[in-house]
């Protein structure tokens, strides 16, 4: 156990020097791309959380951390990101007799766009609207006390205008303490599934099927679209409390990223807990070597207060910060039955 352990460790550790060799990048090659956005403002403020999500914002992130809520738990978040794109989670998860179960919407809003055309040569004072959502489901479970596992299974969609695309595919996840001062584990892989492919009315277009003769040639075509796979991501991590007390807790955080359109990272992050878990420090820095990546660091708050013995809030506040489009900033509410 302890050699699988220090070579996890090492090849974590390893993944920001391999993407120094690792040229190829497939940036803008996959599809669904709104899935690669943060999710939780707590696991989103500490960059690395592959082995320390523990809301339901994992459902997303690692469906393993499903299995540590004790009561039932709504998680509300919203991200107001660059002109009108929006981003936003609901996600509940409610514990049974041997694990907790968990359902979640994540949706992009894109705003509204004016529609322009050859033919009009210009705008046509129309406008049109874009998004993308997932729905999905998920289960989580503690295998033995120390060794959880779950999986989601989520619905895809994308739609601009009258033009979508669709698909389905799941998340699975695990999470282990291990026997050395209990650092915890996680490995996460996101976002396996069916290829999405752009159908609909709005492909259809008018067209001239022979170029070399006169007269009214023009007739309907349906403009040709590719397949594109789903972001996929492969997540290993560790989180170590490295200081714990009554009132105070450090967590230090760190995880190796392999996403299939683009290079190998590496993240690290932390969480100071002050209070007996009732006002929490976060920072961390994301996807270091990871190629034109232009986050640079991302830090948060939360606190939790006890409303009355049955209901408890949390508010939790993430920074991101971009190296060229600005700062971005999440709100999410967090309310225990």
């Amino acid at each position: 156990m302890k050699k699988i352990f220090c070579i996890c460790l090492v090849l974590v550790l390893s993944g920001a020097g391999s993407s120094v060799f690792a040229q190829l990048s497939k940036v803008g090659t996959t599809a669904g791309d709104f899935l690669k956005f943060p999710v939780g403002a707590r696991a989103s403020s500490m960059s690395a959380f592959v082995a320390t999500v523990n809301d339901p914002s994992a459902m997303v992130l690692n469906p393993a951390g499903l299995a540590e809520l004790n009561e039932e738990e709504v998680l509300i978040e919203f991200t107001d990101y660059y002109l009108d794109f929006t981003h936003s989670y609901v996600g509940i998860g409610i514990p049974t007799k041997k694990g907790v179960a968990g359902i979640h919407v994540l949706a992009m809003n894109y705003g509204e766009f004016e529609e322009t055309t050859e033919q009009a040569q210009g705008k046509t004072g129309r406008t049109f609207g874009a998004y993308s959502v997932t729905v999905g489901g998920s289960y989580s479970q503690y295998l033995t006390e120390k060794l959880s596992v779950g999986g989601t299974l989520k619905f895809v969609h994308e739609q601009i205008e009258d033009v979508s695309a669709s698909g389905l595919a799941f998340d699975i996840g695990t999470i282990f303490i291990t026997p050395f001062d209990d650092i915890r584990f996680g490995v996460s892989v996101t976002n396996v599934g069916s290829k999405m492919q752009l159908t609909g009315n709005g492909l259809i277009t008018e067209c001239d099927l022979d170029d070399s003769s006169t007269g009214n040639n023009e007739t309907d075509c349906y403009l040709a679209t590719q397949e594109y796979d789903l972001p996929l991501m492969l997540r290993v991590g560790f989180a170590w409390d490295a200081y714990a007390s009554d009132d105070i807790r450090a967590t230090l955080t760190i995880d190796g990223n392999n996403p299939s359109d683009n290079t190998q990272s590496i993240s690290v992050g932390g969480e100071i807990s002050l209070l007996n878990d009732t006002v929490f420090l976060r920072g961390g820095v994301p996807y270091i070597g990871e190629k034109n990546s232009s986050e640079t660091f991302n830090a948060g708050v939360g606190i939790k207060y006890q409303v009355d013995s049955s209901l408890k809030l949390g508010f939790n506040y993430a920074y991101h910060g971009y190296e060229y489009l600005g700062d971005v900033n999440k709100l999410s509410l967090q309310v225990y039955f």
